[in-house]
Parts: structure tokens; sequence; C-alpha cells
């Protein structure tokens, strides 16, 4: 398999040797070599040289210099780790890591009938997510494998610490206005989270659907052990899918759905719920996910009543 990350970041910055005055030609050679660049012109516009500093790419060059010397083989090591998930064997995208003047993350050309992600370090680094370079090219595959062709980073950390507030600051006083507001945030802020909802062990011992967002379901009822719900309902354990396809036990709801994540709610040791996640992404869960949507499902034992249930 050929390398899937090409690291041409300090050659670009090889700029730097040159007098200011010269930066425009030098610019002109690497987009002769590169030819994608003057695609990427076309889309985002050409460098306005007078505008970037010397000293600001000198900080870049020595941050990623640090950076490459504890994290080396990072980026590709993380995207490896799924490589049948991702479809590496297709060999139809290569990820050039590099330098573009302009405040956006990353981009995916066409040229000689492959694709390159363009993934901008400068951008990153003028947030200060440097050390997150892997996670961010791990994440601009997956939008990319779903169809995306530009995108910017989200820091799940940073995300899921936010949502973790904001509920925090929401009355559970009605219950039901609560956990649809869990739903409604968790569609709306997490991009990879398109289909949020609970299910509640009802009366008769069966999974039903409670508050939701996203497209109806035909699967309003689950019986225990069946398809993933059930499933962890049934081994009282968080079930991360990251590709639904490869499920024998798999209920499908559509065929958007790329990845499921289950995570059981428990009172008294027993379950009484689950939150389940369904994402139009292919793997996009992490032990991250995990560790906040279990953090949210702590609350739900405090305020759930079965009659909610029947009320319905």
């Amino acid at each position: 398999m050929r390398n899937i990350v090409e690291n041409h970041v300090e050659e670009i910055l090889e700029i730097l040797r040159y007098d200011k005055s010269q930066w425009g030609e030098f610019w002109s050679k690497i987009t002769n070599k590169y030819k994608f660049f003057k695609e990427i012109e076309e889309k985002l516009g050409e460098i306005n040289f007078d505008s970037v500093e010397r000293r600001e790419l000198d900080k870049l060059l020595n941050d990623f210099r640090e950076f490459a010397k504890e994290n080396k083989d990072n980026v590709t090591t993380k995207i490896r780790k799924n490589a049948k998930e991702l479809e590496l064997n297709k060999e139809d995208f290569i990820v050039f890591l590099g330098v573009y003047p302009k405040e956006f993350d990353w981009i995916v050309v066409e040229f000689n009938g492959n694709y390159i992600l363009f993934y901008n370090v400068y951008s990153l680094w003028k947030k200060e997510k440097l050390s997150k370079l892997s996670e961010a090219v791990y994440q601009a595959i997956i939008h990319f494998r779903n169809g995306e062709m530009n995108g910017s980073y989200y820091d799940k950390d940073e995300l899921f610490d936010k949502l973790l507030n904001k509920l925090e600051k929401e009355s559970k006083d009605d219950p039901v206005g609560y956990m649809r507001k869990i739903c409604q945030y968790l569609y709306d802020e997490i991009p990879y989270y398109d289909w949020v909802g609970f299910y509640m062990i009802n009366k008769d011992n069966v999974l039903e659907l409670f508050e939701f967002v996203g497209e109806p379901t035909e699967h309003v009822k689950i019986n225990i052990g069946e398809g993933i719900c059930g499933q962890a309902a049934m081994l009282k354990d968080v079930f991360i899918v990251q590709d639904v396809s490869k499920e024998t036990n798999y209920l499908s709801c559509s065929p958007k759905v790329k990845s499921e994540i289950v995570v059981p709610i428990f009172k008294n040791k027993e379950v009484i719920g689950e939150l389940d996640i369904d994402s139009h992404y292919i793997t996009p869960f992490d032990e991250r996910d995990r560790k906040f949507l279990e953090r949210i499902c702590e609350d739900i034992p405090k305020i759930w009543n079965e009659k909610l249930l029947e009320r319905r």
C-alpha cells in the first residue's frame, strides 16, 4: 500500500530562505511543481504575500519541527488503524500536508484521476491546534469519505465540554423537555450525529422509542437482544459500530446510516433505556464519544419515570 500521507510542510517553508521580494517567484515554483495548487488558488484566491509576516512563518516552522519530532508517523498510524473502514485499499486519494497562508483547514481537489486532500497546517497552527494534527487529518478523511470536499476542524473535547456545560444549565423539572433538548443539542451541534434518540424500556420489557431528533424510524419498539440497540440492552454494555454494513444483527433504519453508538442507561445496575446515535459517517466515534454520552446518561435515571411512556 502506498504512502497515504505526504508531508511537504518544511519544503514549502523553504520560502524563508529567500528575501521577501522573491517570495512570489518561489511560490510560482511550488505551484509549477504541484500543479493542483493552481486549482486551490482558483477556488480560494491567490496569496497576498504583503500581508504574510516572516516572523509568523518562522514561528510556524519551529513549532512544526517540534511537533514532528515528538509525533513522527502519528498521522499515518491513526489513519491506518481504520484502513478497512476508510477503504484505503482503493488508493484513490492522498493527504498532502502543506502550508497555504490563508485561514482554511482542508480542501480536496481532483488531479490526474486521483483526489488530493490538502491539509493546511498553517490554518490549524493559527487556531493553536497543531498538536491535534493527527486527529484533524483523520477527521477530514471521514468527511471526505462522506462526499465533502472542504471543511474546518472541530475539537471534539471542546465541543463535548461546551455541550455538557450547556446541558448543566438546563432545568430537569420537565423530564420530557430535558430529554428532548439533549437530542436537539446533540443533533444540532455535533456534525456527525445524524440521528439522536432515547429508547426506554416499557412495562413489557421492550425498548420503546421516546424523544428523538432526525428522520422518523419504523423501529418504534425493539425487543431486548434484537439489533444493536437490543444487544446493548441485553449485554448491559456500550456498543460502538464503526461500519453497520458489517453487522449481521443490524436493524437498518436508513441507507444513509454508516455507523452507530448505543449507550445504556442504568438504574440500580439495571438497564432502563439507552441513548442511540446514528451517523452518516464511517468510523467517526472514539472513546471520547463514549465518555461524553455516558456522562449525559448519568442524569436520566434521576428524572425518569416509566409512566412518561404511558402518557405519550
